[in-house]
């Protein structure tokens, strides 16, 4: 089983997450938008040495301080291949911040393996084109970041979204995951799968 810690981070307040194995000291840190000292000092207070980095997409709220803690650390990074022109674009700002690429590091070409932590990459693209959410089937977790939230869905009105795209991803990828397993998101609560199949107004239903 894994455990886990959620450190809301920024002014949008991104969930970052830190993950990692009941008796291991190696994390993976997802989806670290900012305040890289708050993401240090968690993984202090568990005594936790991070092990790399996964993006679930790269718009610059999610990646704003990948630079300094994979600069620190020496750690790996991954998202999908098809998030590479966003996380490396000058234009993938948002004030008051500046351009996030300056300093972010080119990503692993493979999934970092971490110790005790097995999961799977699901590919969702719709709120990007190359989002992925994370699932960790033995302990029935899946992080979603922007592409599921619990009673909503990724925005689609952005560079590169797609609402059709969107709806097949959570429909043919998250919603046929058991019902119990817990969601993630990337802002807000947490939820399960089948509670936004049931309740989630923004899922279009099928015929």
């Amino acid at each position: 089983m894994i455990r886990m810690e959620c450190i809301p981070v920024g002014f949008l307040d991104v969930n970052c997450y830190l993950v990692w194995a009941e008796g291991e000291e190696s994390a993976l840190v997802i989806d670290p938008g900012a305040e890289p000292a708050k993401v240090d000092a968690a993984l202090a207070a568990h005594a936790l040495r991070p092990a790399a980095i996964l993006l679930t997409h790269g718009h610059v709220d999610h990646i704003g301080a990948v630079g300094a803690l994979a600069g620190k650390h020496g750690i790996p990074v991954w998202l999908h291949p098809a998030e590479l022109p966003l996380y490396r674009s000058p234009a993938n700002a948002l004030p008051p911040w500046v351009p996030a690429a300056r300093d972010l590091p080119e990503p692993a070409a493979a999934v970092p393996i971490v110790p005790g932590l097995a999961f799977s990459v699901l590919e969702t693209p719709g709120h990007t084109r190359g989002g992925v959410c994370y699932y960790f089937a033995d302990s029935a977790a899946l992080f979603t970041g922007d592409t599921l939230f619990a009673g909503s869905v990724g925005r689609t009105d952005l560079h590169c979204g797609d609402a059709d795209a969107l709806q097949r991803s959570i429909r043919e990828k998250l919603l046929v995951l058991p019902a119990a397993t817990r969601v993630f998101p990337g802002h807000g609560g947490s939820t399960t799968v089948g509670t936004e199949a049931a309740e989630n107004p923004y899922l279009i239903k099928a015929p």
